[in-house]
């Protein structure tokens, strides 16, 4: 039998060493998040760390806006195109990601919705704050601060997505407001959009058009913020009771509510339903079983609460 040498030995042995990355590849994960604002740059960072203590082979992918539907389905095309074996997607229209999302999973993609939640094979997971709660909470909070026939402004976040996570706060927020005042003045024809500058003038818009309110509930981050810059701007400041959603915890909103100029602010943890959604797709690549629901926390805060130690550590640096 005829013993190969030593330089063939050393050939065949790099040849079995550049098999063995491809043998045990770390499985890539697709990550489509809904637009370029601090919540989603949350979201990623918690994304990236469960991806970097899994052994992810992670790809993000993030639209320049929220109403970018557009631009969305063309990066989960190119997320596709890619080869990746699980889908984290936080999708900017439910109707709209419904069908191309269920196509990939009927090619074994595993799918979680981060945030708002998909129906059907689309939707195999969901990770998210529970939006029903969250809004009831914001719903219940406002109630204390009205009476029968007085006026409250819903400032909306968008007219153009529907079925999603802020729709449904909304929804949620309306509902538990009319249980507590069935008298209750509601108007909610003026939306915040997902442009500063836009939503600022509409929320000076919104003070000149309803000057009675004695309430304003803003259903994301961009409508709290300007809403409180307009009511500083008029130096009306605490003269209208203000009740918002956000993240986390910033030194401008704890200011707000130390001065009393914002009421209530909920606070979801967009880091931590990031690392979940990841944490829940290496899961189901390895072939554990996960819930159909993962839930990540919210907070009421309130000037009251404020001082807590657990909602103190929600301070962003």
């Amino acid at each position: 039998m005829k013993i190969p040498n030593q330089k063939c030995l050393r050939g065949l042995l790099l040849i079995a060493l550049a098999w063995v990355p491809a043998l045990h590849a770390a499985p890539k994960v697709g990550v489509l998040l809904k637009g370029r604002t601090a919540f989603w740059a949350e979201a990623e960072k918690g994304a990236k760390e469960a991806a970097e203590k899994y052994g992810i082979d992670l790809v993000v992918k993030t639209p320049p806006t929220e109403n970018s539907m557009s631009a969305q389905l063309q990066m989960l095309n190119a997320l596709a195109a890619q080869g990746i074996q699980a889908l984290v997607i936080a999708a900017n229209d439910q109707n709209a990601m419904q069908a191309p999302v269920a196509e990939l999973a009927k090619k074994g993609v595993k799918i979680i919705a981060l945030d708002s939640p998909l129906m059907g094979e689309a939707g195999m997971v969901f990770v998210g704050t529970d939006q029903t709660a969250a809004g009831a909470a914001a719903g219940k909070l406002m109630a204390s601060f009205v009476k029968s026939g007085e006026e409250i402004v819903f400032f909306r976040a968008s007219e153009s997505l529907s079925g999603g996570a802020t729709e449904q706060r909304e929804n949620a927020a309306l509902a538990a407001l009319h249980e507590a005042v069935p008298g209750a003045v509601v108007r909610g024809n003026i939306f915040a959009g997902g442009e500063p500058e836009i939503a600022f003038q509409r929320a000076g818009l919104l003070l000149e058009k309803y000057p009675s309110a004695k309430a304003v509930f803003a259903s994301s981050t961009l409508g709290t913020m300007s809403i409180l810059h307009a009511l500083e701007q008029k130096h009306l400041g605490g003269s209208i009771k203000v009740v918002g959603f956000g993240y986390n915890l910033n030194k401008e909103v704890m200011e707000a509510l130390e001065q009393g100029k914002l009421h209530g602010w909920i606070a979801q943890l967009p880091r931590t339903a990031g690392f979940k959604a990841v944490e829940t797709a290496a899961t189901l690549l390895k072939g554990g079983e996960v819930p159909a629901v993962v839930r990540s926390d919210f907070f009421v805060i309130t000037k009251e609460n404020l001082s807590d130690a657990k909602i103190q550590t929600l301070l962003s640096p």
